[in-house]
């Protein structure tokens, strides 16, 4: 009876009616897109992805909560892949596939790693994406192999994974080698990273200034408009000009051709000399270029 009195307000009454509805409506909107959010958050903040079924669920929970931290850290992917069938893949076309068609490309800028075992052909890769292709040198990720290896031997597959992405995050803050440099081993180019240290910056800074210095300071003693016995005066600047007019005139003695051979640089280093310590090893990897490597166990 009090909903009908309530409607019978008349216009009144149906604006509350239409109000009721809407706020009611947008509750409902809301809530599900709270769920919907909270169910993507979740999603992409996954990045262990255990299909070979290795870890058990303390060490997904370790390992999840490692990760993300590390990823926090980086501001880049840190994920973790197990599988059982490599259905005929080699490992570094697992690891680039899955990278790349799961969309952590997109999450910063495709900077990343990531840390794969494969059961079927029994492989531990490396693949690294984006920024840390540079950071994860081959000679890096053979290292950080190095620390995974006796682990999944031993059948320590958590652990195994725990110390790879240590490794990176070790690199990681390192930052990129002086001597780094990308190698498509596809086309055999060559992409030398060129930076600048704090020192040879402040080396560069005191120079500049000293020369600007030196410059300014020539300029000054030059337009003091001071003669010869150090009184200035307005017609100073005439004391030590001498000029006199003549009657120039050219004659042509004689005419010389020479011909050199200039020899071509066939060189692609720049005349810097690369170290294979500083090399980093990238491919193509659908439309991408990725790195990385990998050890049999």
């Amino acid at each position: 009876m009090k909903y009908f009195t309530w409607f019978r307000g008349g216009s009144r009454g149906l604006a509350r009616w239409v109000a009721l509805w809407g706020i009611m409506l947008l509750l409902t909107l809301w809530g599900a897109s709270s769920r919907l959010y909270a169910a993507e958050h979740s999603e992409e903040e996954n990045q262990i992805f255990d299909y070979a079924g290795l870890f058990g669920e303390k060490e997904v929970e370790t390992l999840k909560e490692r990760a993300g931290k590390i990823r926090d850290a980086m501001k880049a992917e840190g994920v973790i892949l197990t599988v059982e069938d490599a259905e005929g893949e080699s490992s570094q076309e697992i690891s680039d596939q899955f990278y790349f068609r799961q969309g952590f490309d997109q999450h910063f800028d495709e900077d990343g790693i990531l840390l794969l075992i494969d059961m079927d052909n029994r492989e531990c890769y490396l693949g690294t994406y984006g920024y840390l292709i540079r950071v994860m040198t081959d000679e890096r990720v053979q290292r950080v192999l190095d620390d995974v290896a006796p682990y999944l031997s031993s059948g320590e597959y958590a652990s195994g994974a725990l110390a790879g992405i240590e490794g990176v995050y070790q690199y990681f803050q390192k930052g990129i080698s002086a001597d780094q440099y990308n190698y498509d081993v596809e086309t055999g180019k060559v992409e030398v990273y060129r930076s600048i240290r704090w020192y040879e910056a402040a080396f560069a800074l005191v120079v500049s200034l000293i020369v600007a210095a030196l410059a300014c300071r020539g300029v000054v003693r030059e337009y003091q408009m001071k003669d010869s016995s150090g009184v200035g005066s307005r017609l100073a600047y005439q004391v030590g000009c001498q000029f006199q007019f003549q009657n120039p005139s050219d004659e042509l003695l004689n005419t010389v051709v020479t011909h050199t051979v200039i020899p071509r640089h066939t060189s692609s280093g720049g005349g810097r000399s690369l170290s294979s310590s500083g090399r980093s090893s990238t491919h193509s990897a659908g439309g991408h270029r990725a790195g990385g490597g990998g050890r049999k166990f």
